[in-house]
């Protein structure tokens, strides 16, 4: 019978699919979960999706039979640590190397891109400063 009472616990991505993963526990002889929703700020009219990575290291909230559950999201650990130190930093990078960095002390945003860049308007684009160098 579930009371409905639920456990934190941590794990690593054992499979992963858009809005889904599989967890692996180490520490319970290498349970490896159902697939759990992965928790997103937004999933009706507005909607976000990042798939977790295969090893990527995560914080679950599971009901107690560890049957079902959802992953709350990726955690920063020893092996995997947060790429800036700043309060004031935004820091987004992706695997080929892309950054997006956003300094609120500084007012600073910048993007460094490894591929093309593709900026699609339905109507216009508007670029407003007192300097603009194109090269």
């Amino acid at each position: 019978m579930n009371t409905g009472a639920s456990r934190y616990k941590q794990g690593i991505v054992a499979e992963s699919k858009p809005g889904f993963a599989r967890v692996r526990f180490d520490d319970i002889d290498g349970l490896i979960t159902a697939w759990l929703p992965v928790l997103h700020p937004k999933t009706r009219s507005d909607k976000v999706v990042w798939t977790l990575d295969v090893g990527e290291h995560v914080a679950c909230l599971l009901d107690e039979y560890m049957e079902s559950g959802c992953v709350v999201g990726a955690i920063y650990s020893d092996p995997d640590p947060t790429p800036a130190t700043s309060p004031d930093q935004f820091h987004l990078k992706f695997r080929d190397g892309t950054t997006i960095d956003y300094n609120r002390a500084t007012h600073k945003l910048q993007i460094l891109c490894k591929g093309d860049v593709e900026i699609v308007s339905d109507t216009h684009i508007t670029l407003r400063a007192p300097r603009i160098d194109l090269n």
